[in-house]
C-alpha cells in the first residue's frame, strides 16, 4: 500500500514538471514571436532635413513633419507617402482647382446629354434667335399700340380740360395703366436684348465645352 502511494506521488510530480516545462516553452515562443513581429514591423521615415538633404531615421523632428515624409521599410520599400501640408494660399488654390474641375465636369455632362454634335448647337441657337425675334416683334407691336392709346387718351383728357369740365377718373386710370404698360413693355424688350447677348455667350461656352474633350486641371488653368 505504501509503495502504491509513492508511485502516485512521483506520477503527480512528474506531470506538474511537464506542465511547467510546456508553459515555459510556450511563453518563450510567444516572446520570440512578439520580438520577431516588432522587428519586422519596424518602420523608418525618409524626409528632408534642415540642410535640404534627404535623411532616414526612426523618428522625424517635429518641426519637419509639416514638410511631408515617406514611411519606408528597412529594405527601402515605400509603405506610404505623407504629402506636405499646404499653406493657406496653396489650399485656397487647390479648392479653386477642384471647384473648376467639378463645374467643368457638370457643364460637359450637360452639353453631351443635350447635343450630339456641334451642328445641334448651331441649330439650337438659330431656333432661339427665331423665337426671340418673334417675341421682340410682338413686344414692339404692343408697345407701339400702347403709345397710340396713350396719345389718344391724353388728347381726350386735354379736350375735356379745355372745355372746363372735370376729367373722369376712369380716363385718368386708363392713362396711368397705359403708361405702366409702356414701362413694362420697354423693360421687357431691354431684358430680351440682354438675354440675346447672354444666350450667345452661353452657346459659345457650350461649343467650347463640347470641343474641350476633358476637364484636365492644367488645361482649365490655361483657359482662364
Amino acid at each position: 500500500m505504501e509503495v502504491a502511494k509513492k508511485k502516485v506521488g512521483r506520477s503527480i510530480r512528474g506531470n506538474s514538471i511537464k506542465k511547467l516545462v510546456s508553459l515555459s516553452a510556450s511563453a518563450a515562443l510567444l516572446v520570440a514571436l512578439t520580438f520577431s513581429f516588432t522587428v519586422q514591423a519596424a518602420s523608418l521615415y525618409r524626409y528632408i532635413n534642415d540642410k535640404g538633404y534627404q535623411e532616414i531615421g526612426y523618428a522625424i523632428p517635429t518641426h519637419l513633419v509639416a514638410n511631408g515624409y515617406d514611411v519606408i521599410e528597412e529594405s527601402g520599400r515605400l509603405i506610404r507617402r505623407v504629402a506636405a501640408q499646404l499653406s493657406e494660399e496653396e489650399y485656397a488654390a487647390k479648392l479653386e482647382r477642384e471647384r473648376r474641375v467639378e463645374a467643368c465636369e457638370k457643364a460637359m455632362d450637360r452639353v453631351r446629354r443635350r447635343y450630339e454634335n456641334l451642328d445641334d448647337i448651331d441649330a439650337a441657337e438659330r431656333h432661339y434667335i427665331e423665337q426671340l425675334n418673334e417675341s421682340l416683334r410682338n413686344d414692339q407691336s404692343n408697345l407701339e399700340y400702347s403709345y397710340t392709346q396713350l396719345s389718344d387718351r391724353e388728347e381726350r383728357a386735354a379736350r375735356i380740360e379745355r372745355s372746363g369740365a372735370t376729367i373722369p377718373e376712369d380716363l385718368l386710370d386708363n392713362i396711368s395703366g397705359t403708361e405702366l404698360q409702356i414701362q413694362t413693355l420697354t423693360a421687357q424688350i431691354e431684358a430680351r436684348e440682354r438675354g440675346r447677348v447672354e444666350k450667345a455667350m452661353g452657346f459659345a461656352e457650350e461649343r467650347r465645352m463640347f470641343q474641350l474633350g476633358d476637364c484636365n486641371p492644367d488645361r482649365l488653368a490655361s483657359l482662364r
